[in-house]
């Protein structure tokens, strides 16, 4: 069974490949006839309805010519941001815990 969670990362990951590729002007179709896989399978990928192995990820990631280092950062960007923020946050409650404590 497959978890909110899991779909939200393959709609991520999808979305952060099929904008790489609309960049590159490409259509399934070209893609199809540059990959083993169809046009159908890649648009269900892109569109984060299917599971998608790390192994499938890096052979469009080679197929479209870009590093998968790329499609990842892409494709959680938002979260590394939120993250980061909420580290943040917690470095200032700290800091001002500890300010008011010498106060």
């Amino acid at each position: 069974m497959t978890s909110n969670i899991e779909l939200d990362i393959y709609q991520k990951i999808g979305k952060a490949l099929k904008d790489i590729r609309l960049e590159k002007k490409l259509t399934l179709q070209q893609i199809e006839k540059m990959s083993d896989q169809y046009a159908t399978r890649i648009s269900k990928a892109e569109n984060g309805k299917v599971n998608l192995s790390i192994g499938w990820i890096i052979h469009y990631c080679n197929v479209l010519d870009v590093n998968p280092a790329e499609v990842f950062t892409r494709a959680f960007a938002d979260d590394f941001k939120s993250k980061q923020l909420d580290l943040l946050f917690d470095k200032f409650e700290t800091y001002k815990s500890s300010q008011s404590s010498k106060d």
